[in-house]
């Protein structure tokens, strides 16, 4: 079986089998005694809550694991990730590491981070091709701020943005059958969509959605959704002439983040994939608001006459 890629829980084979080995015989990390199962636990449970967490494993158990955890403690660096990937042996070699931070990078974006740094432990060759590989840039270096085994060790940082390509590689097209991710939409658009009670006639529709029904778009249509939690969502539907975008939702926190974009990008790839040439969607507009209120519910798309500052 070729190895695959998920959220990691399996807490002692990760300890036991990759991160114990490398606290023990060598510098990577600068932990100079095995942490216990318990502080691993701890750690691990963190991570998954915050920021993520996942292994490679194939029949014969975990090749890998990468995670991200908070980069420093004070609110301004909430949007950054320090980042880091293990390896067993027999994991390398063979693009495990990359993949490791493939799905990390996209669950970051899902949650909306915008960037990665990665530390170093120098001299690290393998490590540091690596880090290149994966989009990072050498931004600087400390010397001699860690000993261990005897020996003094600088430290190199890589710094990589998290961005469009990122978002989009978060999305996934759900089925019918994922009732978890089905009813968290549910929730996303009935919770986006709530100022719409009462201020609209006809009613929305949104308020008449259920599992069920999501479930049947998921049948027909192409309902996307960002992250697990779900955090955003858009039902892509294809006419004849065009692909037809609704139920768009997205969490609050995320707003202003790019994440729309990413939702029309990967719509557009959908439709030239269909090979339809037009996105299509219905807007309702309040007229009684100020004007600006109006304009920002727009998607420009380089056009001389958009207005100003959109």
């Amino acid at each position: 079986m070729s190895p695959f890629v998920r959220p990691g829980q399996r807490m002692q084979l990760i300890f036991e089998a990759i991160y114990a080995p490398f606290v023990q015989e060598t510098s990577v990390s600068f932990e100079t005694v095995p942490p216990s199962l318990e502080t691993m636990a701890e750690r691990i449970a963190g991570n998954l809550a915050s920021h993520g967490y996942f292994v490679a494993q194939s029949d014969a158990g975990i090749l890998g694991f990468a995670y991200a955890s908070p980069y420093r403690p004070r609110p301004a660096y909430d949007r950054t990730a320090e980042v880091s990937v293990y390896l067993a042996p027999e994991g390398q070699g063979r693009g495990l590491a990359q993949a490791l931070y493939r799905m990390l990078f996209a669950h970051l974006a899902a949650r909306g981070f915008h960037t990665a740094v990665a530390i170093v432990t120098l001299p690290n060759p393998q490590s540091a091709q690596l880090q290149e590989r994966c989009g990072f840039a050498h931004v600087g270096s400390l010397q001699d701020v860690g000993c261990k085994f005897g020996q003094w060790h600088g430290t190199a940082i890589y710094q990589r943005m998290i961005g469009q390509a990122d978002l989009q590689n978060a999305l996934r097209r759900l089925e019918a059958s994922d009732t978890a991710a089905l009813a968290q939409v549910l929730t996303l658009i009935q919770t986006s969509f709530a100022y719409m009670t009462g201020r609209i006639d006809p009613p929305s529709s949104m308020h008449q959605l259920t599992v069920s029904k999501l479930a049947q778009m998921a049948k027909d249509s192409w309902l996307l959704a960002l992250g697990d939690p779900v955090t955003a969502c858009l039902v892509a539907k294809p006419l004849p002439h065009a692909l037809y975008l609704g139920k768009i939702a997205i969490v609050s926190d995320l707003r202003g983040r790019g994440v729309l974009r990413a939702l029309m990008g990967a719509s557009e790839t959908l439709a030239q994939s269909m090979s339809l040439s037009r996105l299509e969607l219905q807007v309702r507009i309040e007229l009684g608001g100020e004007p600006t209120d109006i304009w920002q519910i727009w998607i420009c798309r380089d056009s001389p006459q958009c207005p100003s500052g959109l």
